[in-house]
């Protein structure tokens, strides 16, 4: 053999072995970015359809099913059923009791489980969602449903809500996030002026029936007790209390926010210093989306809100005039209630039964009262400015 053909035998095995380098670096890579294209928003959240294709490459099938579970007792069940170790464990995102934190509170705990080849679930106390192959029997499934059946627990949502969160994991786009309530007795006869004994009547009987659906519009001044009384309403009342915080509110507008809160019919939506929401649609101010308000409009009279019972209360700060004219039309709102300061004789009341020294001699704000002995650090220094 010639030298030329050693040169070139060489040089044909470098160029073959630098092919495999770039093919290794390049399945590498390919991997890593499957890999990093599972993870939701955060680190503890893996997307279940994302995560079954990155295992068994291939498209799975999902079954869900919405109810009120004993987490604990199916968990010890279904470990039965099918030897589970904590190798099966996917993830666990537990938390603990706010009172015994060396105890697993499974009221606001998820878990992640590969129960077997191709048959994944995710459950917590209200859901339990299964991703699994085409080949796997459905009456596998079925069984562990069975599981569900008897873990199933009677709804009890005193002094309770659900807090609505944005998360892959929820298969709309959102999960709740359950918190407690403290006890509270808002005390309608002295903390609020006599007109709003009718409205107290009439929302609570809204709000406690089945088969209702619309709108409570609660505004007026900070500090008049809007928040209290939501408060008394979710110890007084054993359904579902759904909170809307501020920065989610636009996402009433989604697409996926109706599927998602269909599956609680009969609950009760509460919209905290909701202006900008309500703001009149086409008015170019800092509004939100058109959509927003729309499905707002549908949820609480329209076609979805006889389908799904959902009872909604919006509070707010502003004018009435700032508000839709559309949320206010006759027939749409089953009550309205603007806050204002107590009538004197109220003030002098509280102020009496609670032995304050200091009693004012004009109407007040339930806030102003019970913090008089406070520093008011909203009041504006009246010295005057220095310069030009």
């Amino acid at each position: 053999m010639k030298i030329y053909d050693f040169a070139y035998a060489g040089f044909y095995n470098i160029t073959m072995y630098r092919k495999l380098q770039y093919n290794q670096l390049k399945n590498t890579l390919k991997k890593y970015m499957k890999i990093l294209d599972i993870f939701g928003n955060y680190e503890t959240e893996i997307n279940a359809a994302k995560y079954f294709v990155y295992l068994y490459d291939e498209i799975c099938y999902s079954y869900a099913a919405y109810c009120s579970i004993n987490l604990e007792s199916f968990l010890k069940e279904l470990t039965k059923k099918y030897n589970l170790s904590q190798d099966n464990y996917l993830i666990k995102d537990e938390q603990s009791k706010n009172k015994k934190i060396r105890e697993t509170d499974f009221s606001a705990t998820t878990y992640f489980l590969k129960i077997k080849d191709k048959l994944l679930l995710e459950v917590n106390a209200y859901k339990a969602i299964f991703w699994y192959g085409k080949n796997v029997d459905f009456s596998e499934i079925k069984e562990i449903l069975e599981l569900v059946s008897t873990a199933k627990k009677k709804k009890k949502h005193k002094r309770k809500f659900y807090m609505i969160a944005s998360s892959n994991r929820g298969e709309h786009g959102f999960i709740f996030k359950k918190f407690g309530i403290k006890k509270i007795d808002a005390d309608i006869e002295s903390h609020y002026n006599d007109d709003f004994k009718e409205v107290d009547t009439k929302v609570k009987s809204f709000l406690k029936a089945e088969k209702a659906n619309g709108l409570v519009l609660l505004h007026g001044k900070y500090g008049t007790g809007k928040t209290t009384y939501i408060r008394s309403l979710m110890n007084d009342i054993n359904k579902r209390f759904i909170f809307l915080p501020l920065d989610m509110m636009e996402a009433i507008g989604s697409p996926n926010f109706i599927p998602f809160i269909s599956k609680y019919p009969n609950a009760i939506l509460v919209l905290e210093d909701a202006e900008n929401l309500l703001t009149p649609r086409g008015s170019g101010g800092h509004g939100m989306s058109k959509n927003s308000l729309v499905n707002l409009l549908n949820l609480g009279d329209g076609l979805l809100a006889d389908a799904l019972s959902l009872k909604i209360i919006c509070t707010f700060n502003a004018d009435l005039k700032q508000i839709d004219k559309a949320i206010l039309r006759k027939g749409r709102l089953v009550a309205r209630y603007e806050f204002k300061e107590l009538s004197i004789d109220k003030v002098k009341a509280i102020c009496e039964k609670n032995s304050f020294e200091n009693i004012p001699e004009k109407p007040a704000t339930l806030a102003d009262i019970y913090n008089m002995d406070n520093k008011d650090y909203g009041e504006l220094s009246k010295e005057k400015s220095v310069g030009f």
